[in-house]
């Protein structure tokens, strides 16, 4: 690579006297949504938040090239769409590492972003971003395809809980910067150390430009100032997949693109391959690739050069969770369906329904495939029921969510209520010849409705009514 890699640092602007090499080109995102020349007079307290991460990255990273790119005003406040132009921004113009000390833990931002990251992070593009200092999941630091940054020091203690916050490395944030001659220390803030690891991997990447993503990731825990375990990543990475093996039976939309045909001629298409047995797997040359296996065989023997998921990948992070709390403080709705119906339609219906109404529902499948919807997988819980709810509350407290949804198989639901007996609302869905009839249990009331044999969004809309209104007559008085 030549030397002085080139990193885009999209913030609120860089007071370029305070960077010694000073900055190769300065956008600035307008109101619009279009990238233009930043002509606006800035002085060091209107930037000083981007202008501190410049000067850190400088200092450890003293060859690097610096572009500024503003979509912050001076408080830092801006808007989350800003992002967009400034990525496809630094694509055109050949910028592949980018430094985000900014995010945003609004459930729903989610979606969309990750659609936006992964569609670059296919493209080669390195994101590096600041977790929240809340102490909430943010993104897009929580993604996969982003290296997620905190800081020592934290009066937080999430940083034990790195995996449910998607944090992969936690590094020093007070470093020490020359202003006029004079010494500075930055603020405690997960915002100063994102451009130190980004300057630890702009090194990196200037000794070796082959590093991807996940070697990017691996490197950066290993230069974590505490213990990170490696290998466990949640499946949200994907932008284009190839399917192998089965057909797609739910109406439910996967949260990504796939690509179709003979593998060997569509393989450059996508980045991730999904498998529901080894069979699957026997054929194909998936060296290079993500890949995510839903089958029930050991593949351990089986190498992966990309990001891997499996069930096992969720039995270890439930394993892992360190989180301790007082129980769930939200809503428990059971979703109990038959086989023969549509429960991941169902599920994600229900779940966009709460999020249309602004309630942030956990969604919990127990297949596999559940992730293929953005949906939540949990294994049957097996004798230690604590650990199971311990795993739940910490990603409902992290997530911030609203309720939780807990989607089963019918003839399973009175083993399953034993984990959560005290639960709020129970939905028993029953396929008839022609309909199918939905029972609601709420305490001593009970409530029986007859949908359509081919359940819609507008069936949907009204499971979520009767679930709304319930939950919200307490608050209703």
């Amino acid at each position: 690579m030549d030397k002085g890699i080139r990193v885009a640092i999209i913030d609120n602007g860089v007071y370029e006297v305070f960077v010694k090499k000073g900055i190769e080109e300065s956008i600035a995102v307008d109101e619009n949504g279009v990238c233009v020349a930043d002509t606006k007079n800035t002085d060091w307290q209107q930037s000083q938040h981007g202008t501190n991460c410049a000067m850190i990255l400088e200092k450890y990273c003293p060859d690097c090239r610096l572009i500024s790119i503003r979509i912050l005003d001076e408080k830092g406040s801006g808007s989350i769409k800003s992002i967009y132009p400034a990525l496809e921004w630094c694509f055109k113009n050949q910028i592949s590492l980018v430094n985000l000390s900014l995010g945003t833990s609004d459930f729903k931002d989610c979606e969309k972003l990750r659609t936006l990251i992964n569609k670059y992070a296919a493209k080669g593009m390195i994101i590096i971003a600041a977790t929240a200092n809340s102490g909430f999941v943010s993104y897009p630091a929580s993604f996969t395809n982003v290296i997620g940054v905190a800081t020592t020091g934290s009066p937080l203690s999430y940083s034990k809980d790195y995996m449910q916050m998607g944090i992969d490395t936690v590094v020093p944030s007070e470093h020490t910067v020359k202003i006029c001659d004079e010494e500075i220390k930055t603020l405690l803030s997960n915002s100063y150390a994102a451009p130190y690891a980004s300057a630890l991997i702009a090194n990196k990447l200037k000794e070796d430009n082959t590093f991807d993503i996940k070697k990017l990731k691996k490197y950066a825990k290993e230069q974590s100032h505490i213990e990170m375990m490696d290998g466990i990543y949640e499946p949200d990475w994907i932008n284009r997949a190839y399917v192998a093996g089965r057909e797609k039976t739910s109406r439910a939309e996967y949260y990504f693109e796939t690509v179709s045909g003979e593998f060997h001629e569509i393989r450059s298409e996508a980045e991730t391959v999904i498998a529901f047995s080894v069979a699957d797997l026997e054929s194909l040359d998936i060296k290079n690739k993500n890949l995510i296996y839903l089958g029930k065989e050991d593949i351990h023997n089986l190498e992966v050069q990309g990001f891997f998921w499996s069930r096992e990948t969720r039995k270890k992070q439930i394993k892992n969770n360190h989180y301790q709390g007082n129980g769930l403080e939200v809503p428990v709705v059971i979703l109990a369906v038959e086989a023969a119906i549509d429960s991941f339609y169902i599920l994600t219906e229900l779940k966009k329904a709460f999020a249309n109404n602004g309630y942030n529902a956990y969604a919990i499948g127990m297949e596999p495939e559940s992730i293929l919807y953005a949906l939540e997988y949990m294994p049957e819980p097996v004798s230690d029921h604590d650990e199971w709810k311990n795993f739940i509350e910490s990603q409902v407290f992290y997530k911030q969510s609203d309720l939780v949804i807990w989607c089963m198989p019918l003839e399973d639901k009175e083993k399953f209520l034993t984990v959560y007996p005290d639960c709020d609302v129970e939905i028993s869905l029953c396929k008839g010849e022609e309909n199918i009839l939905a029972k609601f249990s709420f305490e001593e009331e009970s409530v029986e409705k007859k949908l359509a044999g081919w359940i819609d969004r507008k069936d949907v809309e009204e499971i979520y009514h009767v679930i709304e209104t319930k939950l919200t007559e307490d608050e209703d008085g």
